[in-house]
């Protein structure tokens, strides 16, 4: 009997413990989950936008597996790729249904889309920037061109863009431009035809100056016609490649030969080539627009002439890298240098002869001077401090996408550094062929995720000072 009983006794001991072990192990196997399954992705808001062009440009996809660890940082970086796009005013994801059993969990995309059409009256500058305009030309409205624009920035909701521009006053000017990003999947197509004429050009420089002609009558003297077809393929949310063929055509009043025998390069007063331009960007950055961290990387290669009418032969590469290292919480590191280099020896025209000093290869401080030059390497450094990050509510009579304005305002430092090298240049240009070093702060504006606008104070290594102004928009 005693032997019976310690008999049930051990087989109901075992049954406690198998229960218990039972009970415990998926709650030891829960607790080691330390990842997430994405069961679907839900997008609202896109009352115009396809969803294939959000998903295009997010990295989360159904099925992928997130680590719990990195899952806030992986939707804060897509939602701020997002944003940047400038189809959308507001966005936001967040995780919905999580089913913590099974480690799955819907993501949730909503967005407010922005204004996407914009018809405009044209009053631009046709210099290189506000400060020449005021510094060098006292605000002469001569220099001033003006019309009418249409910009459409999501024609069709495939993010495709559309722009036509009538323009007059300083430079005349006809365009028409077409931009569909997805035509095959993630392959699209783009083009552009363009007529100007200018009764002002600048034909030399000097002093680190572009000097400007005109004639008395004030006839037309510059003439350019461009037209250019490409393909694109965009094959990760980081990853594009363009390519495109480009026809050109200038004609100058035969003054300007005389005047600059290579302008147009061995005194011509007529240049056309065709050119083919391939252009690659890796782009890995949080928020494009004004990159919070993450690194970026462009490489241009160009051909110029052909041998089809042999006025030109050129071939230039381009290459820039930037680095955005997130110090602290509302402080960003940002670095970006680039270079360009000429590989075949032939004689450039002036016409194409441009370095440091155009578009945002600039040097803090040297915003009135340019840099030609065959080559020319770039070095651009700043510590960026976000001051402000806040959605504004406006007034409920405006229209929806304007109701909400995002703002964003940084303190910004920049240490700048370049070099030019321009074998022809000699005395004239007593800033090229040298290292120029720029430095000073700057104020930086956001809103709506569109509209940037920048306030600059710069000091070139000489001492020279001054207060300069840039804006623009992402379209």
């Amino acid at each position: 009997m005693l032997r019976n009983q310690c008999t049930h006794s051990n087989s109901y001991s075992f049954k406690f413990i198998l229960s218990f072990f039972s009970l415990l192990l998926p709650l030891t196997l829960c607790s080691q989950v330390d990842f997430v399954v994405i069961d679907s992705i839900i997008i609202i808001g896109n009352h115009k936008t396809k969803k294939h062009v959000i998903m295009q440009e997010i990295d989360l996809h159904s099925g992928d597996t997130i680590s719990l660890e990195h899952i806030a940082d992986r939707l804060k970086s897509n939602e701020k790729r997002i944003s940047s796009i400038g189809l959308f005013n507001l966005t936001s994801i967040n995780i919905k249904n999580w089913n913590t059993e099974l480690a799955t969990c819907n993501i949730e995309i909503k967005v407010q889309e922005n204004w996407y059409i914009y018809p405009y009256i044209i009053f631009e500058l046709a210099d290189r920037n506000f400060n020449v305009w005021k510094n060098e030309f006292n605000y002469s409205f001569k220099r001033v061109n003006y019309g009418l624009a249409l910009d459409h920035i999501n024609l069709t909701g495939n993010k495709d863009k559309l722009k036509i521009k009538y323009q007059t006053g300083y430079i005349k000017k006809l365009e028409l431009g077409y931009i569909y990003p997805y035509l095959w999947g993630n392959t699209g197509f783009f083009g552009n035809v363009l007529y100007s004429e200018n009764r002002e050009i600048a034909y030399r420089t000097l002093g680190n100056k572009p000097a400007f002609f005109s004639k008395v009558n004030n006839e037309k003297i510059f003439f350019q016609h461009r037209a250019h077809l490409g393909v694109s393929h965009r094959s990760s949310p980081q990853f594009n490649q363009t390519i495109k063929l480009e026809y050109v055509q200038v004609k100058t009043d035969d003054t300007i030969a005389i005047k600059n025998h290579d302008y147009l390069g061995q005194s011509r007063s007529r240049l056309q080539y065709f050119m083919i331009d391939y252009e690659l960007k890796y782009d890995y950055t949080v928020y494009p627009l004004y990159p919070q961290k993450g690194n970026r990387l462009e490489i241009n290669a160009r051909k110029e002439g052909l041998g089809i009418f042999n006025d030109i032969n050129n071939l230039s590469i381009a290459v820039a890298v930037e680095q955005y290292t997130s110090l602290f919480k509302n402080i960003i590191l940002a670095n970006r240098l680039k270079f360009k280099i000429n590989l075949l020896n032939d004689a450039i025209p002036y016409y194409l002869n441009n370095g440091i000093g155009y578009g945002k290869d600039n040097i803090t401080g040297y915003q009135l001077y340019v840099l030609d030059g065959r080559n020319f390497m770039l070095a651009q450094n700043s510590i960026r401090w976000k001051i402000l990050d806040h959605d504004f509510k406006l007034f409920n009579f405006m229209p929806k996408q304007f109701r909400v304005m995002n703002s964003q305002v940084y303190l910004r430092f920049n240490i700048d550094g370049g070099y030019a090298y321009d074998p022809l240049s000699g005395p004239e240009n007593p800033l090229s062929n040298k290292i120029q070093i720029g430095y000073g702060p700057s104020l930086d504006f956001i809103v709506y995720n569109n509209v940037t606008f920048t306030i600059n104070y710069g000091i070139t290594q000489t001492g020279e000072k001054g207060m300069f102004f840039d804006g623009g928009f992402n379209f």
